[in-house]
């Protein structure tokens, strides 16, 4: 072959590698935060919202969202936050770059490894456009997964460079630097040592036991078993290292599922992600785990087909070398999320399989070009039949992307995809109240309250009940929500507001101290105690409160209105300002926060910013009583409701 020729079919490649993900994934620059999960990592995150800080930079590798350890992630959002603001489209961008680049370099890294372009390739096309990987690219508050495999791949291409070059101590120094940084960004990775004992066999040949390694492998030194595991050992320490800190992060969202139930769920889901490997359709956000796992027929016959699967892969280790390292590379990635150690109650997840998959594509391509190798036709064969496919998948994922554009749509698509799946229920109807399609939320509601494993949909429901002035329902609903979790920050919050509507100031007060004492840097929980002392006439104390809050987190628009509507009251007006302009700054559609700045604009003199400052409450609500009366009181043509 021509060398020159096949770089410029890798460029193209590459070319087309770029352009399938544009395809797919350019739509989600024009898709919204979801309520899922993004903004809990983003959106309302007081520590990534306000960009690169000294104390953000503390924050992601002490703590994390929900007590979830993902540094490296977590400070990609914050520079995002920096560079986009909370602008979603560019969180968006920054998922489909990495997707991008991750793509682009598992072609060429696994080029290297082979030294066979057109079936790295395919597998590479297969990573990019596969409709499994959407869920990990089109949902911001997954770029821990994108992250972290970005930095897996350049991990695979520094091992293939460490062993070309005479393991040098430098280039293994540059292959755990890289694997440190995936694994902190998810721990997803915490595989690859044993991964790279499986590249050892095929296809780097270092075993000298693969009968189809590349003849490139074939000059390489093979230092013993010995060595090959040893020199994984420092390696396989980070990922223990990992493991460990993980697992005491998530030790607080752990569930309680017997262990047959695990089990089986875990062989259910390993089988199930191969099924939908071939065939990607139904795919939904969320997979619930049926109360007591799956039937015990269906567990029994999905171990029999993984161990049928694994023996055959052993057995054929030396004439099919690239099946035992597919599939064992597709069962060792998968194993850590499998669910046998269980940290929710999902069955699966489509996101899982992101970088798992990857081993499946490998023997699914090795296996048909070795299948036909000598035919005459077999260029055009394989070429139409991976045109064929890449573009099918290509169609699918494009649909799948789409999904992900919003709350209502992602949480109906998954209830048509799934049974009994009280998450899908509680999102849509979530979706719908704030929608103001309260309704038919209520009765996602109650359907949600039926499969209820946590505080959510109670205390959801009580939100919507609140809003529709029916206080004692509501309250019924949140301390049902205290009872199942005693810890649940926000429940305790919704009751202690509840029962002061109620007039109930006195266990109030307690609900709101004992979400102090859960989590005492909960803004809303000093917003709401700061409103019970002012009820008291204690002033200096609210003001206290809020103060706190608004220095927890400097762009909590309502906590900045708060502080500044109390200043007003007590005619600091100076002081209230800054408060007020903070809060429009960081909402610039919250209304109040703009009502506010007009009247103390007005009441400095500045008529003509106030008067600006109703007209644009006008444009967010046409039918606002407070803004049209005060341009209509300065005889202003005012715009129709």
């Amino acid at each position: 072959r021509n060398p020159r020729t096949d770089l410029y079919f890798a460029l193209a490649v590459c070319g087309v590698l770029l352009l399938a993900v544009g395809v797919v994934y350019g739509q989600t620059l024009n898709h919204a935060f979801l309520d899922y999960d993004d903004a809990l990592f983003v959106q309302k995150n007081p520590h990534v919202a306000v960009g690169l800080t000294p104390d953000g930079f503390s924050w992601a590798f002490t703590d994390g969202p929900g007590g979830e350890w993902y540094p490296l992630a977590m400070l990609s959002h914050m520079l995002d936050a920096q560079v986009f603001g909370l602008n979603a489209w560019g969180h968006h961008l920054t998922n489909v770059l990495l997707h991008a680049a991750t793509s682009v370099a598992l072609f060429l890294v696994w080029w290297r490894y082979t030294s066979e372009l057109w079936p790295s390739a395919f597998v590479a096309a297969l990573f990019a456009v596969h409709p499994q990987h959407v869920e990990a690219v089109a949902w911001i508050a997954e770029r821990k997964e994108v992250l972290s495999a970005f930095f897996f791949v350049l991990a695979l291409g520094a091992y293939l460079g460490y062993v070309r070059h005479s393991r040098g101590v430098g280039r293994y120094l540059l292959l755990a630097i890289l694997f440190a940084l995936g694994l902190l960004a998810k721990p997803m990775i915490v595989t690859l040592p044993p991964l790279l004992l499986l590249l050892d066999f095929w296809p780097l040949d270092c075993f000298g036991a693969a009968a189809d390694a590349p003849r490139a492998a074939g000059s390489m030194d093979r230092p013993g078993v010995g060595w090959l595991l040893l020199e994984k050992t420092p390696l396989l320490g980070l990922a223990v290292a990992d493991c460990l800190m993980t697992l005491s992060t998530h030790a607080a969202g752990g569930v309680h599922i017997a262990w047959p139930a695990r089990l089986g769920g875990a062989l259910v889901a390993a089988v199930t992600y191969v099924v939908q490997f071939f065939c990607p359709v139904d795919l939904a956000a969320f997979y619930p785990l049926p109360e007591g796992g799956p039937p015990p027929w269906k567990a029994a016959l999905a171990a029999v087909i993984l161990l049928l699967a694994s023996a055959a892969a052993v057995a054929w280790r030396r004439r099919l070398p690239y099946v035992f390292v597919g599939w064992f590379w597709y069962l060792g990635m998968l194993c850590p999320v499998l669910g046998v150690v269980k940290i929710g109650r999902l069955a699966m997840a489509d996101r899982y399989t992101y970088l798992p998959s990857i081993g499946l594509s490998i023997a699914l391509a090795w296996c048909a070009v070795r299948l036909l190798r000598g035919l005459r036709a077999a260029p055009w064969v394989l070429g139409i039949s991976a045109g064929i496919v890449t573009t099918m998948f290509l169609v699918l994922a494009t649909r799948q992307a789409a999904l992900w554009r919003d709350d209502e749509t992602l949480w109906r698509h998954a209830l048509q995809c799934t049974r009994d799946n009280g998450e899908a229920e509680v999102g849509l109807a979530d979706a719908l109240r704030r929608r103001g399609a309260v309704e038919e939320a209520a009765a996602h509601y109650r359907r949600a309250i039926q499969f209820a494993t946590d505080f959510a949909p109670f205390n959801n429901f009580g939100l919507l009940l609140a809003g529709q002035d029916k206080g004692p329902e509501a309250i019924a609903m949140f301390r049902r929500a205290v009872e199942i979790q005693p810890d649940a920050v926000n429940a305790r919050i919704n009751l202690g507001l509840a029962l002061a509507v109620g007039g109930q100031f006195d266990e109030s007060h307690l609900q709101f101290r004992r979400a102090l004492e859960i989590d005492p840097r909960s803004v809303d929980a000093h917003r709401g105690l700061a409103y019970l002392l002012s009820r008291e006439a204690k002033t200096i104390a609210a003001l206290a409160e809020l103060e706190q809050a608004v220095k927890l987190d400097p762009n909590h628009a309502a906590a900045r209105n708060d502080l500044g509507l109390m200043l007003a009251k007590q005619g600091q007006i100076e002081a209230a300002m800054p408060h007020f302009q903070a809060a429009v700054a960081s909402d610039p559609k919250f209304v109040p926060a703009r009502i506010n700045l007009a009247q103390a604009l007005a009441a400095r003199g500045q008529a003509s910013a106030a008067l600006d400052q109703y007209r644009q409450v006008l444009e967010i609500d046409p039918g606002n009583r407070a803004a049209r009366a005060a341009l209509k009181s300065a005889g202003l043509k005012l715009p129709r409701p």
